[in-house]
């Protein structure tokens, strides 16, 4: 009985000192977000209640305002071929990193929903955009530019989707991940890595965007993005957003969706259920796409979001 319990002992110190130095190898956060390595970075930076915030604004001041605003883990580099698009559209064009991404500040606070509503309504007062302002939002940043317009209506004009999330799948990492410690290891351990190297779960041709993971990777190696998308992750588990969308339906404001077919991080599925809240929706549907129509079929859905955004 002694021998038993002396090897399950050795066993539990050769796992945690395994998982210990697993830890320690896959942290690649060495790096702090300040004046310093901004300066180097480059980039526009403003300063918000909560930290400092990453943005792109570009366009002249008396045009139409468009705001990009991105999902859970790929910061405002997502956009590259819409903002460039719309841009030489005749949009002023406004883009930034969510708190907890990209280059923004990762700060020690609540990652739910009204911290990244709050984010966008304190940055636009911060670049003196007033008035009505277009939103798009791609998979989380759709859910968040809805609770944004419900919950500023007199500052949206209309919106557009794209693959949005309206609740959160149930997957068994996702339980994982809401075990305090456990979330922690998991995602410097696992998830990091795991969305470095997720292209072809991502897009339906990897092929489209062949420097995913040299895009992705810079924002990891900054203190504080595994934790970012841990609390993110906890804060998004068993969350609905039904409610939103079928206010923003109620709204009556133009609302523009798009899915691409071959989604396999949000399931097609889903754009019936914001279809049936959102009534009178514009609606594509993307061949050959998967969560990034935008970037994979640029040549389709670029086009029609200007043609949304300048009709009457």
């Amino acid at each position: 009985m002694n021998k038993t319990l002396r090897i399950i002992g050795y066993s539990l110190l050769a796992l945690a000192f395994i998982m210990t130095v697993s830890y320690h190898y896959m942290d690649k956060e060495t790096k702090v977000l300040n004046t310093e390595s901004r300066a180097l970075l480059g980039g526009e930076y403003a300063q918000l209640n909560k930290g400092v915030v990453h943005y792109q604004l570009e366009g002249d001041d008396d045009k139409q305002v468009i705001v990009l605003v991105h999902g859970f883990s790929s910061p405002l580099y997502i956009f590259d071929p819409t903002f460039e698009y719309l841009k030489n559209q005749g949009f002023r064009v406004l883009r930034f990193d969510l708190f907890g991404r990209g280059y923004s500040d990762r700060p020690d606070v609540h990652y739910g929903i009204d911290l990244y509503v709050e984010q966008l309504h304190e940055l636009l007062a911060e670049l003196n955009i007033t008035g009505e302002v277009n939103l798009l939002g791609l998979s989380m940043g759709g859910a968040i530019v809805t609770h944004f317009t419900n919950r500023y209506p007199e500052q949206v004009n209309k919106v557009s989707l794209i693959d949005p999330l309206i609740h959160t799948p149930e997957r068994p990492e996702i339980a994982a991940v809401k075990i305090a410690g456990l979330g922690e290891y998991l995602a410097k351990v696992v998830i990091v890595p795991k969305f470095i190297n997720g292209v072809a779960e991502t897009v339906y041709d990897p092929n489209s965007f062949p420097d995913w993971a040299e895009k992705f990777e810079p924002q990891t190696r900054y203190k504080g993005f595994s934790r970012a998308i841990v609390q993110t992750a906890r804060y998004l588990s068993g969350k609905n957003f039904k409610e939103e969308y079928a206010k923003l339906g109620l709204s009556k404001k133009p609302v523009q969706l798009f899915w691409g077919k071959q989604d396999r991080v949000i399931p097609l599925a889903d754009a019936e259920k914001i279809r049936a809240l959102v009534p009178n929706i514009e609606y594509h549907e993307i061949d050959q796409a998967g969560h990034l129509p935008h970037y994979e079929q640029a040549e389709k859905v670029n086009p029609l979001i200007s043609q949304f955004l300048k009709s009457s």
